[in-house]
């Protein structure tokens, strides 16, 4: 997403980022990873309410492709991070809302694997774009 960002800069789309985590902790994160997107906490978990996202299973978090995912990233020398007492039970969503707040595009993640590609949103806006 992050190599991609001049493509949503060009459709005029700005990248929000939401997290259950507190305002602190998304600090130290900004400050260590340097996100070019907006970084929002939502400790109380309201945003997550409205979109349906959910709390995954067991099986779902540790699932194949879950665990396929993080090895490639240790491979390529991503480092483990610790993440203290943070849900990783909640699942996350990637959606499109247009100005006026209309869903456009809604991706509910079945495992922390489940994302889609920057490709499927940039065709998402450009399909919304394109409609009456």
């Amino acid at each position: 997403m992050k190599s991609l960002k001049g493509e949503f800069d060009r459709r005029g789309v700005a990248i929000a980022v939401v997290s259950f985590a507190e305002p602190a902790k998304l600090s130290h994160y900004q400050k260590q990873h340097r996100w070019p997107f907006i970084i929002l906490a939502d400790p109380d978990r309201v945003a997550y309410g409205v979109f349906a996202l959910r709390r995954l299973s067991w099986l779902r978090v540790f699932s194949p492709a879950t665990l396929k995912v993080y090895w490639r990233l240790l491979r390529e020398g991503m480092k483990r991070e610790h993440y203290g007492k943070d849900d990783i039970y909640q699942s996350g969503g990637d959606f499109l809302l247009d100005r006026e707040g209309n869903l456009l595009f809604a991706h509910r993640s079945q495992d922390p694997a489940d994302r889609p590609a920057a490709a499927k949103l940039l065709e998402a806006i450009d399909s919304s774009a394109r409609a009456p």
